[in-house]
């Protein structure tokens, strides 16, 4: 029984942000049903029909497939008395095209007025740049968090995940908890323009708060770890492995400096960035007598902050996430017993979870069609025969 059980979500998007964000609806007990495009109007080798991708597979659990063409008015009728009955629709699409395919809140709230509405852009629904085409490296650029990234002798870095998209799932989910609380009171849906670039920025109120109160441009470090700080680094280990340090209160950084037999480095915790620079050389020479496990012994023998940087393998072969459930095991049709990221929502009483495998694509066009909007099998078929639905 989760805490969003007899919520029916319309999931309209069509990558990663938007099916992140109705994934977790749906993690938390919301019925999703995503409306792809027809088949016949993807590209041959799309992502968006290739059921068995792993992009499909991660982002798409707990959730019903149909295939509806918006573009043609029955099409767009179906949608219709699907969005009469839906607390909440996600899209994803350029500022201006679900008005131009029927089917915006504007016109969707007519017939609907308590629906909870979610247009997720990089860079919003008005402004200068709405148009602007763009994916993740754009927004993270244009959010200023590229200039944060590698060291001042290189090129910024590429992140190697989706930072934008993570910022957008955090916005968008979060306000549409927020639109069906204040429903709630109201009884009454709204809009709700979510810009991962917007979030980006917000997210940026450690740098942001340093500019506004101190006037200066963050700069990147030097090192080429991505920081000039000793006490909050990345060290290589003997064994060729990598550890992280973060002794940012002085009693942490004390219990390293007793454990590595190195007290007299106990007052070099805050100087400045010239001599930080030359404690990371100590430091290093320090770390890379031992190997990386050895040294990890000491987050729990020590009480000192350190953490292994762990490759992919190991994260999912660690006890301790073994033990916190990062990973869940289901059916699939296709390809067997398949692995998925377990939900990290943890509610005692109305708890979240992995229902339902990722459906084929348009697996539940039927289903929908005519248990959940009353059309009779001849009408499907009729629909299926025009390309309608798939």
């Amino acid at each position: 029984m989760g805490p969003l059980e007899g919520t029916l979500v319309i999931d309209l998007s069509r990558y990663g942000t938007g099916r992140y964000c109705t994934m977790i609806l749906g993690d938390l007990g919301a019925d999703v049903i995503t409306v792809e495009a027809p088949r016949r109007t993807l590209n041959l080798h799309s992502v968006m029909s290739d059921d068995t991708s792993f992009r499909h597979l991660g982002v798409n659990r707990n959730k019903r497939s149909m295939a509806v063409d918006l573009k043609q008015e029955a099409g767009k009728e179906v949608f219709c008395r699907l969005a009469e009955k839906a607390d909440v629709i996600v899209e994803t699409f350029r500022p201006g095209v679900v008005k131009r395919l029927g089917v915006d809140y504007e016109s969707i709230s007519r017939i609907n007025p308590r629906i909870v509405y979610c247009s997720i852009t990089g860079y919003g629904q008005d402004g200068p740049y709405s148009q602007r085409p763009g994916h993740d490296i754009n927004f993270a650029g244009v959010a200023g968090v590229l200039s944060l990234t590698g060291s001042s002798n290189g090129t910024p870095a590429h992140l190697p995940f989706q930072i934008g998209d993570i910022a957008g799932i955090s916005l968008a989910t979060t306000s549409i908890l927020a639109a069906l609380l204040a429903r709630d009171k109201t009884g009454k849906g709204q809009y709700i323009d979510a810009s991962m670039v917007d979030s980006l920025v917000f997210h940026l109120w450690h740098y942001a708060m340093m500019y506004f109160t101190g006037g200066e441009v963050p700069k990147r470090p030097v090192l080429p770890t991505g920081s000039d700080m000793a006490w909050m680094n990345i060290y290589r280990t003997k064994d060729g492995g990598y550890l992280t340090l973060a002794c940012m209160e002085p009693g942490l950084w004390k219990n390293l400096c007793k454990a590595i037999d190195r007290e007299d480095l106990t007052d070099r915790l805050f100087t400045s960035p010239d001599d930080q620079r030359l404690l990371y050389d100590e430091l290093s020479q320090v770390f890379a007598t031992r190997d990386r496990d050895e040294w990890v012994k000491l987050a729990d023998t020590g009480d000192v902050p350190i953490a292994p940087v762990y490759s992919l393998d190991e994260v999912f072969t660690d006890p301790h996430l073994q033990h916190r459930g990062a990973v869940v095991e289901v059916d699939h049709p296709k390809l067997g017993t398949i692995r998925l990221l377990d939900t990290p929502f943890k509610l005692s009483d109305t708890p979240a979870e992995v229902r339902t495998r990722p459906p084929l694509w348009a697996e539940h066009t039927r289903e929908v069609l005519g248990q959940l909007l009353g059309y009779s099998d001849k009408e499907i078929d009729e629909l299926a025969r025009q390309g309608i639905v798939e």
